[in-house]
């Protein structure tokens, strides 16, 4: 099987700009994305093809680095300015315009669709890769929509809370089409969690970061595993979550008026322009050894 995105630190030294800027755009569209509600992290790690070295990474960090140092810089770079800089920008963006920043990603989501089934199905498609994407699909969608209609229950902030949020937060990765932040809505701590992350808060940050960190630790190698020995059936899975996410954050009730309408078919046209543009970047880059 051919190995995907291996690129050594001799090789990424020599990355044109254009390759490393668009590589800190991925980064902070998945950080950004990671802590949007509705929006799984993962998911966009999948959108933008970086999913599977992500999951290597996570499970041999060490080497990985070692190996693909300057291909992993960049997008972690932009997944700090994602997560970090962009937090305060978010916690207005939850108040005043969630509803077109949610039609944006789900542009951003649909417009890689057709490369995400592509790829999915690049080492075949056996009917038990089909049933595995269909039965997550329906499962997942049960489950979000289960979520989605439960209401929300207020868990009063601490360090045990933060730390399941941490833990949340890595499942979100590991396990595309989860998205933590609808969760964390749920359980009535995205306001402080936000509040906590823009203002640098060490009580937020380092249990949120244990419980991260550990269960990444703990699950990324078994999907590694699954990546490399099941990939038609894994990668199948993956598209499921996926589009059953995409469907479950589709803000249609917040739709009042002709102007909203056109406000949010903009978003979503933007997001699709960003989505198509980013595939032909992928190509170009891959075309010439840089992606």
């Amino acid at each position: 099987m051919k190995k995907q995105n291996e690129v050594h630190s001799t090789a990424g030294a020599n990355r044109p700009r254009g390759g490393w800027l668009y590589s800190m755009l991925k980064g902070a569209l998945i950080g950004t994305g990671a802590i949007l509600p509705g929006i799984s992290g993962g998911v966009l790690c999948v959108v933008f093809g970086i999913y599977r070295p992500v999951m290597e990474l996570l499970a041999h960090p060490i080497r990985e680095l070692k190996k693909n140092f300057w291909y992993f810089v960049p997008i972690l770079l932009g997944f700090a300015v994602g997560v970090l800089g962009i937090s305060k920008l978010l916690q207005w963006v939850l108040t005043e315009a969630e509803t077109p920043a949610v039609w944006l990603f789900v542009g951003l989501i649909v417009g890689t669709m057709p490369s995400l089934w592509n790829d999915a199905g690049k080492e075949g498609r056996p009917a038990g890769s089909l049933w595995a994407g269909g039965i997550t699909l329906v499962v997942m969608l049960a489950f979000l929509l289960w979520v989605k209609s439960s209401g929300t229950v207020q868990f009063v902030p601490s360090v045990w809370v933060w730390a399941l949020c941490g833990v949340l937060w890595g499942l979100g990765f590991i396990a595309p089409g989860l998205s933590p932040s609808s969760l964390f809505f749920f359980m009535g701590v995205m306001e402080p969690m936000m509040a906590g992350i823009s203002a640098l808060s060490m009580p937020v940050l380092l249990p949120m970061g244990v419980g991260l960190i550990g269960c990444v630790l703990l699950l990324s190698r078994g999907m590694e595993w699954l990546l490399h020995n099941r990939y038609a059936a894994v990668s199948h899975a993956i598209l499921g979550l996926a589009i059953a996410s995409t469907v479950v954050i589709l803000p249609l009730n917040d739709v009042h008026s002709v102007g909203d309408v056109l406000i949010y078919a903009l978003c979503f046209a933007a997001g699709l322009v960003i989505a198509l543009w980013m595939d032909r970047m992928n190509k170009k880059l891959e075309a010439s050894g840089q992606k």
